[in-house]
């Protein structure tokens, strides 16, 4: 079975979200912050070898007394982005075990993947070393 590491992007500013008292990813949905919703899709996977969200260094101090433990219990590395996106990515990149085949990215403000998804961007991904999700059908 292949293996990933999956690296959850979170460290932007939520400006578009407009919401004063939360980042997007830390918003609650269903009694839970979203970033929490998205890293369950992917932490608890047999085929997911690590889980790696990456947080702003500004929201460091208030996830790690907020989320922290939930994170620890979910097995999920948390570390500090960069100054833009591709920084941050980077950062995680330098991260990845060696024990991963395949490396996925997913926008932790996207919490509504659909297992199945998963399922056919992993599975193309290990057929041709490579996949992105077609977000209008759901293939990869």
């Amino acid at each position: 079975m292949p293996r990933f590491a999956v690296i959850l992007p979170a460290a932007g500013q939520s400006s578009r979200f407009r919401d004063p008292h939360y980042k997007k990813p830390f918003a609650p949905l269903d009694g839970r912050p979203v970033w929490m919703h998205a890293a369950d899709k992917f932490a608890n996977r047999q085929d997911v070898v690590q889980t790696i969200l990456i947080i702003a260094a500004e929201d460091h101090e208030h996830f790690a007394e907020k989320f922290g433990g939930n994170a620890a219990l979910m097995g999920i590395e948390v570390i500090e982005g960069g100054a833009e996106r591709y920084d941050s990515v980077t950062r995680a990149l330098e991260r990845v075990t060696a024990d991963a085949d395949f490396v996925a990215v997913h926008d932790v403000a996207r919490p509504c993947i659909a297992n199945e998804w998963i399922d056919a961007v992993f599975a193309a991904a290990a057929k041709s070393g490579a996949a992105i999700l077609d977000a209008r059908d759901g293939n990869a």
